[in-house]
């Protein structure tokens, strides 16, 4: 997994479980997930679909700081 540091422009879809749902129907192509989110987590995104997943370089409260939320994410799905 490729780390990065800049989240792409455009929405996202915030949450695994949305994640995984948005992976299933084609919308999204690329996860960004925090360099704290669990393994497990980690895992269940992978298996859904073939994406790309890359690590945030920052924890999950950077992670949604820099998302413009006032909760923890995980992980995000991006369209490209």
């Amino acid at each position: 997994m490729e780390t990065v540091n800049r989240i792409p422009a455009g929405n996202a879809v915030i949450g695994t479980k949305e994640v995984v749902k948005s992976i299933k129907s084609g919308k999204v192509k690329r996860v960004i997930v925090a360099n704290n989110c669990p393994q497990h987590l980690i895992e269940r995104i992978e298996s859904a679909g073939k994406v790309v997943v890359e690590v945030f370089e920052g924890n999950q409260k950077e992670f949604s700081i820099r998302l413009g939320k006032p909760f923890l994410i995980a992980a995000a799905g991006f369209e490209k």
